[in-house]
């Protein structure tokens, strides 16, 4: 495997242990079992955890290092794992509308070009009104 094989992994790793740490900050329901919104949330996030040890244990295992200059796919993927790292930091923050659209439509402009600006704007917009509109009104869930 090669050395971004285990950038990934390593990136695969972070983001199942912050999500994991912030599955286990959600608020506990105040009716019946106090943990039933964190179920779900937090498994994800140890599955995720999980598989990117496990990613990460492949990868070690079978690498041989070559030194090289990182190539422009890899400095693109730590510039997303830097996106998703900052959605999950200032979700609480900013609230689901606000993070949730800064982060797709940097997210999609990383990886469509500056050219494609009014796309990915809009692609952002649709998605961030469509997925609250879907919770908030269909689903009765608050998102924060």
């Amino acid at each position: 495997m090669e050395a971004k094989d285990r950038y990934l992994a390593v990136a695969v790793l972070a983001f199942g242990l912050i999500y994991t740490m912030s599955a286990w900050r959600l608020p506990r329901a105040p009716v019946g079992n106090s943990f039933g919104p964190v179920y779900f949330p937090l498994g994800l996030g140890v599955l995720v955890s999980v598989i990117g040890l496990l990613m990460l244990v492949q990868s070690l295992r079978t690498h041989q290092e070559t030194a090289r200059k990182p190539s422009k796919l890899s400095v693109r993927m730590w510039i997303a794992v830097l996106f998703c790292v900052g959605y999950a930091l200032t979700f609480d923050r900013f609230g689901f509308m606000i993070s949730t659209f800064v982060f797709l439509t940097s997210f999609l402009l990383l990886l469509n070009g500056l050219k494609k600006w009014p796309l990915c704007l809009t692609i952002a917009l649709l998605y961030t009104i469509g997925v609250w509109y879907l919770f908030e009104k269909v689903f009765l869930i608050n998102l924060p």
